[in-house]
C-alpha cells in the first residue's frame, strides 16, 4: 500500500486559478467603488490584503537572478529594487507574489500547525517560472496568476479583436510577405505591443502579453517565451 505524501503545495487547476484572480479583482474593485480598469494596480492590490512592500537591495538582493520573495509570518512582500527600470518585470514579480499570498500561504500555515519545520519566506528567482528550466508548480501557478492578475482574459481578448478579427497563426504568411519577410517572433512581439497599447496595459512587458496571447490561443505558432526582454 502506498503512503500518501503531503505536497509542498496545493493541486490547482489552470481555471481555478483563473477563477481566484478575477474574485481577487473583483474584491479590490468592490473595496475601492468602481471598476478595474487597465493598467491594473499591483501594488494597491498587495496592501489590500494586508501585505506591506519592501524594494530591496542588500543581502540576498544583490543577487540579480532573485526577483523577490515574500516573508509569510512578516506578511511582507519584497522586490529587488534593480527591477525599478524594468517596469514590465516588476509588476510581474509583484503579481507573482501576490499569486503566492492567495494560492499558497493559506495552505503554507495549515501545514504549519502540523509540521516540525514551519514554511516562511518564499524565494521567486529568475530562472524558475516563464524565465528559465526550472519550473516547480508552485511557481508554475504563482505565474499563472500573475498573467491572469495583469492581463484579465476579457480585457485582453477585448484588445485583441480591436485589432484582429480572429485568432493570428504567425507563421502563416500573407502575400505580401513573400517579398517582404517578417519573422514570426516579431510579428507576434508586434501584435503583442498593440494589444497593450490599445488595452492600456502599460505596466506589463511585451514577453508576458505575448505569453498571455499564445495562452488565450490567440497567437498560434509559437511556443511560451523565455527571454530577457523587459519593455
Amino acid at each position: 500500500m502506498m503512503e500518501n505524501k503531503k505536497r509542498d503545495y496545493p493541486f490547482l487547476k489552470e481555471s481555478s486559478i483563473e477563477d481566484e484572480a478575477s474574485k481577487l479583482l473583483k474584491a479590490f474593485a468592490k473595496e475601492k467603488g468602481n471598476n478595474i480598469q487597465a493598467p491594473i494596480p499591483v501594488f494597491d492590490i498587495i496592501e489590500y490584503l494586508g501585505y506591506d512592500i519592501d524594494f530591496r537591495t542588500d543581502g540576498i538582493y544583490q543577487d540579480e537572478n532573485i526577483l523577490g520573495g515574500l516573508l509569510i509570518s512578516k506578511k511582507m512582500v519584497e522586490i529587488n529594487e534593480n527591477l525599478s527600470n524594468q517596469e514590465g518585470r516588476m509588476n510581474f514579480t509583484a503579481a507573482h507574489e501576490t499569486g503566492h499570498i492567495v494560492l499558497h500561504v493559506p495552505y503554507y500555515l495549515e501545514q504549519n500547525k502540523t509540521e516540525e519545520k514551519e514554511k516562511t519566506e518564499i524565494i521567486c528567482r529568475k530562472n524558475e517560472g516563464f524565465e528559465g528550466n526550472k519550473k516547480a508548480p508552485e511557481e508554475w501557478q504563482a505565474d499563472k496568476f500573475a498573467a491572469n492578475l495583469l492581463m484579465p482574459s476579457k480585457m485582453v481578448k477585448k484588445a485583441f479583436f480591436q485589432i484582429q478579427s480572429r485568432p493570428v497563426n504567425v507563421r502563416k504568411k500573407k502575400l505580401l510577405e513573400i517579398f517582404f519577410p517578417k519573422s514570426p517572433i516579431g510579428k507576434a512581439y508586434k501584435l503583442a505591443e498593440n494589444v497593450i497599447q490599445k488595452g492600456n496595459f502599460s505596466n506589463v512587458s511585451k514577453m508576458a502579453m505575448l505569453n498571455r496571447l499564445i495562452g488565450l490561443r490567440l497567437v498560434n505558432g509559437l511556443t511560451y517565451r523565455k527571454s530577457t526582454a523587459t519593455k
